[in-house]
Order: C-alpha cells, then sequence, then structure tokens
C-alpha cells in the first residue's frame, strides 16, 4: 500500500478538536490578564511588607540618619 492511511477519527473528534483550540484561541489573552494581575498584586504586598518593614526598624532606632523623603 502506497497510499496514506487513511484517519479513524470520527467527525465529532474533529469537531471536538476544533472547540477545543477555539476555547485556547480565546482563553490565551484572558490567561495573560490573570497572570498580569496577580503579579500586580504580588508586587503591590511587596512593598507594603517592604513599607512596613522600613517603618518597625525606624521605630526601633535602626536608623541613624533617618533622611525623609529618600
Amino acid at each position: 500500500m502506497t497510499g496514506p492511511i487513511p484517519s479513524l477519527q470520527s467527525p465529532h473528534a474533529g469537531f471536538v478538536n476544533a472547540l477545543a483550540r477555539l476555547f485556547i484561541r480565546r482563553a490565551l489573552p484572558i490567561v495573560a490578564a490573570q497572570r498580569r494581575s496577580v503579579d500586580e498584586e504580588r508586587n503591590l504586598n511587596h512593598q507594603l511588607r517592604t513599607a512596613a518593614s522600613v517603618r518597625a526598624s525606624r521605630a526601633a532606632g535602626y536608623f541613624e540618619n533617618d533622611l525623609e523623603g529618600l
């Protein structure tokens, strides 16, 4: 036999595969936006924890030359 092997997939399998490809294509921008949102929240959390740590250090007197505004 020299021709290609015939596909054994049913028409339903092709339809399901097409739906999966459509879902993935439409979901990619949504996933990217959600990841950006999580990154922004993580950065905000880090900034708040750092600011709290600096305030605690100032309150404990660990900064000898306290430069306000820097």
